[in-house]
Formats: structure tokens, sequence, C-alpha cells
């Protein structure tokens, strides 16, 4: 009887285990099969895109950036082979140990702690790399090349510029502060501007990779598109033509533009810099432009802004003839100096020009007559005509830190100096001086819209860009009279800039506008005893010289506005460059 009962008890127990363990076997199969489910079936997709994301490397290739080309296809910007020294961690366990010897050997002047810490988490199987690589080193290198296991030099490309005075035009490319960006882009000027046009699309290279991220094999390649070219407006023989005249005792610049549809034919600035020292990474070159007292880096066509001068009086004159308040026979007599209230306000002619029309006032830029004419003009009126005709105004060509300069008004004096505006003040203004501040570039924007009878084309550096126009009809008797008198500035005997003809007598026939922009103001003894006129005067105090022309006098194609700082007179300085630089394009037909 108790043997029945403990072998029930038994088979109760064996069964209770039995239950217990089959039951944790479906419970745990059940798991096993919702979690397989979930795995192949809800998430397949997931899991299958993670799986080749573990076995795929995807490497991103740069593209080639777009060329630049002047406007008869010269190549002004491109690409170039470049050097550089790389470590694959993978070949040698003591890569460190090669770092520190090439470094010996070669004199590259490495960080090696802040290379040593970049490379303890970088894949091995992957370049890093240490420094470029000139040829002079790669001869050395090459030399002693058994030394190295895991140095290698590796080829890719860089940008190129041939030519020096197409920096302040070009600009230059860098590095990216944007940690997401993985290639160079434009830093400045037309590199910057055109960034997305000129970079391309990168290339992608798929590799199978191993669990440590060896390369086991190329799977597939898709090719980097290279970015799109960029015509200019610059004509490369006239640029350097240019470029080879500017004095370079003196700090200057040069803008020719082609009156018909504002293309910019040559734009240069003294002194320049060399854009390629920034693509070679010259950090000591490139410290010292941006520390330079004479600003290499600015380009003083576009974003040299100075007192105009004479070459400003064509304004006030259009204002008088438009306002009636003088016609081109009107006279006044200068003798040297014109009162207002207590003070007088000299011509540049001790003695004065005698009796002066319109046209000889021009001719042979009075002063007084422009003193008299702004004794009956409002500056606000003379401001207005003066942004029409292109002044005041920012030109977006494409250049970095583009800016308006300054044409006065009274808004602007009582908003930025909290002062009224006195009569005086337009008396200095109608002759150039006092608050105005132009550009080269504007200026011959200016003398665009006087040539053209108002409307001028927007000023254009690229070809691509659309021919659009700016500003409003003249009179156009009253453009005759203008043009008429800026021709007997050259033409005629007496004109400020007739010694031209006589220096350059087989010269295309022009016609312009001299202008002296006076640096500090003559103090009234100098002047009473001609003092002025021989004192030796500090170079940086001297006048800036301008002269804006154009050619040829009869049908202009050409405009040219040239300026040197502290050059003195433009009828010395400034005029016989422009004379130049328009003859040049006139017979090279640019």
């Amino acid at each position: 009887m108790e043997k029945n009962k403990t072998s029930q008890d038994s088979i109760k127990i064996f069964n209770r285990r039995s239950f217990i363990i089959t039951s944790i076997g479906l419970i745990v199969s059940l798991i096993i099969a919702i979690r397989l489910f979930s795995l192949q079936i809800i998430n397949n997709s997931f899991y299958k895109k993670k799986s080749a994301e573990n076995k795929v490397s995807i490497k991103s290739t740069p593209p080639l950036r777009g060329d630049i080309f002047d406007n008869q296809k010269n190549l002004v910007a491109a690409n170039s082979s470049l050097y550089e020294f790389a470590i694959y961690k993978n070949l040698n366990k003591f890569y460190l140990k090669e770092v520190n010897q090439l470094n010996s050997l070669i004199d590259l002047d490495l960080n090696i702690p802040n290379i040593s810490k970049q490379l303890q988490s970088f894949n091995p199987y992957i370049p890093f790399i240490l420094s470029r690589a000139n040829w002079e080193q790669i001869v050395k290198f090459e030399k002693n090349k058994f030394l190295f296991t895991s140095i290698k030099i590796i080829e890719s490309k860089k940008r190129y510029y041939p030519y020096k005075n197409l920096s302040q035009i070009i600009g230059y490319i860098g590095k990216s502060s944007d940690s997401s960006e993985l290639y160079p882009q434009g830093i400045f000027h037309l590199e910057k501007t055109f960034d997305d046009h000129l970079r391309g699309k990168p290339g992608k290279i798929f590799n199978e990779v191993n669990s440590r991220g060896k390369i086991i094999r190329e799977i597939a390649i898709e090719e980097p598109i290279k970015g799109k070219s960029l015509n200019l407006t610059i004509n490369l023989k006239l640029q350097n033509f240019a470029q080879s005249i500017l004095p370079s005792s003196n700090k200057g610049s040069i803008v020719v533009l082609n009156r018909s549809d504002g293309a910019i034919l040559s734009m240069n600035s003294n002194p320049t810099y060399d854009a390629q020292l920034f693509e070679d990474r010259n950090n000591d070159a490139i410290n010292s432009f941006f520390n330079d007292s004479d600003k290499p880096l600015l380009n003083r066509a576009f974003n040299g802004f100075y007192p105009p001068g004479s070459v400003f009086k064509p304004i006030p004159a259009l204002l008088g003839l438009k306002k009636n308040i003088l016609n081109e026979n009107t006279e006044i007599i200068c003798n040297g100096f014109t009162s207002l209230a207590d003070r007088n306000y000299y011509c540049w002619k001790k003695g004065g020009h005698g009796r002066v029309d319109l046209k000889k006032a021009i001719k042979e830029s009075c002063d007084c007559y422009f003193y008299e004419l702004a004794k009956q003009i409002n500056i606000d009126d003379l401001s207005d005509l003066a942004n029409s005709l292109g002044l005041n105004m920012i030109y977006n060509i494409g250049l970095s830190n583009a800016q308006k300069g300054l044409i006065p008004n009274k808004k602007w004096k009582k908003t930025y100096l909290d002062q009224g505006w006195y009569q005086g003040e337009t008396l200095i203004s109608c002759i150039g001086q006092g608050y105005n501040l132009t550009s080269p570039l504007q200026l011959a924007n200016l003398y665009s819209a006087l040539i053209n009878g108002g409307k001028f084309p927007y000023p254009r550096l690229v070809k691509e860009e659309p021919i659009t126009y700016l500003g409003e009809e003249l009179n156009p008797k009253h453009q005759k009279v203008i043009l008429n008198a800026l021709k007997a500035a050259v033409q005629e005997p007496s004109g400020t800039a007739y010694k031209l003809n006589i220096d350059n007598p087989s010269f295309v026939k022009i016609g312009g506008k001299t202008g002296t922009s006076q640096v500090v103001r003559i103090k009234e003894e100098d002047r009473e005893d001609d003092l002025y006129k021989t004192k030796e005067t500090e170079d940086r105090f001297k006048d800036h010289s301008v002269f804006v022309g154009y050619a040829p006098i009869e049908d202009p194609k050409y405009i040219a506005s040239v300026i040197i700082e502290n050059g003195g007179s433009g009828s010395a300085v400034a005029a016989p460059i422009a004379h130049k630089v328009l003859n040049f394009a006139y017979q090279e037909n640019v």
C-alpha cells in the first residue's frame, strides 16, 4: 500500500515538473518565434539596411572645380596636381616612429602631439594627411623611401591661379568653417560668389569592408561631376598691359568698361597679392597680406573710395542746365576766388581764368564757375542727379564687400553727424570735394551714363550675367553741351589734358576730364604766398591723381577710370596712363 502511494506521489511530481518544463519551453519558443517574426518580417528592411551598412563603406571623392576663363577663353583659374605625405596606420604598428623620422629628415615642422592624438581614433586603412609635399621634399623622400613602410606620397588636386593681377577679382578657395563641408569652398570674390556654380558634385566609392574597416573589395564607383566653367568679361591681354603701366611706387587702380554692354574689360589694383599663396598654405605670406599697411587685399578699383575731384563737375553742370540756372553761354569772371559770407573759396589757378563760360569751365576746370553755380543749387537735387548717374550705388558684380561710397545730402548729414547743411558745403561738393566719396568703378559708370544719354548698362564681370540698364534719360541738348566740353578738355589748347595729344599724337583721340582729389586742406597763408606748390610734402599728404576718359572720341566704345593715390595732378599722372590703356584697347580691339 505504501509502495503504491509512493509511486503515485512520484508520478505526480514528475508530471508537475514535466508540465513546468514544457510550459517554459513553449514560452521560450513563443518568444523566439515572435522575435524572429519581428526581425524577418516586420523590421526586415531596417535590419537589411543595417547589415549593408556594416559591410559597405562609402567614401566621397572630391569633384574638380570648374575652370575660369577670360573673354578670349584664356584659362585664368584651373586645377593642378597636388602631392601630400600620408600615413597608413595598418602598414606599421610603429607608425608614430616613422612620423617623427619623416619630420626630422625633411623638416616638415609637424605638430607631432596633435597628429598622435588624431591618429589614435583614425581608421587604420584610410590615409591620414600629414603635410603637403613640394618637389624638393618629394626627391628627398624618394631617396630615403626604404626607411618608411607606413608613409606614402599621394596625389590629389589643388586650385591653380596663373595670373597674380587677377587675384583681386577671382579671389581664392579655402577650408570651410562648417565642419560638415568635406571639401574647400570659395572664400573671396568670384570664387565665393559663384561657389555653387564652380564646385561640382562629389563622387562615391562603395567598398566592402570587414569588421575592422579593412577594404576587402571595391563594389561600385559613382564618378564625381566637375563644376561648371565661368567666363569673365575681363580681357587678359588688356589686364596685363594695364597692370604693367600702373606705377609701382604708388597705390592706384584702373577700370576699363565697354560702354555698350557694361562689360568690365580690365580691373587693376596696386599693390596686389598672389592668390596662389593661399592655396599653397604659405602662412607667413598670408599673415603679411593681412598685416600690410598698404592693404594688398583691397581691390581699389572696386572698394577704394576717394573724393572724385573735378571729374565730378559735369554733374552740377547738368543740374544747372536742367534747372535753367544756366545755359552754355552763361559766363562769370574768375579772379581766382569766390566769397561766401566771411570765407574765400579758391580756384586751382592763382589769378583766375578770366571770362569763363560753361565749356571753358569744364575744359580748363575752373573751380570758381562751379562755386557760383553752387550758390544757386540745392544739395539734395545734386545728390539725386548724381545717384541717377551711377554714384552712391552698390554694384553687385561678384566681388566681396561691396560698398556704395557717399554723395551727401541734408538727410545724410543730419542722420550721421546730427548737423544741418551749410551752403559752403554745397560749393565744395560741386567741385568733387567735401564729403563726396566715389570708387573708380563708379566714376567709369558715371561717364558711361553721360556718353549713353543717362541710361547706362549695369557693369558685369561674368559674361553669362544678363545686360540690364540703370539711370534716366538726359536731355539730348544738355548731353551734347557736356560731351563737347569733355572733348575740348583733351583736344583743344588750354584744355587740362591737351598735352596728351602732344606727347602721343599717333594715339587714338579721346575725350575726358582730369581731377585732382585733395587729401589735405591748403592753408590760407600758404595759398596767398603760393607756398603750397613748392613746399615739400609727405607722400601721404599729396593729392590723388584722377582721370576718366573714353575712346574713340566720335563713337566711344571704351571708358577708362584711373586713380593714382598721392600721385598729384590728374593731368600729369592719371591722364597719360588712361590714354595708354584706351589706345591699347582700341588698337587691339579687345
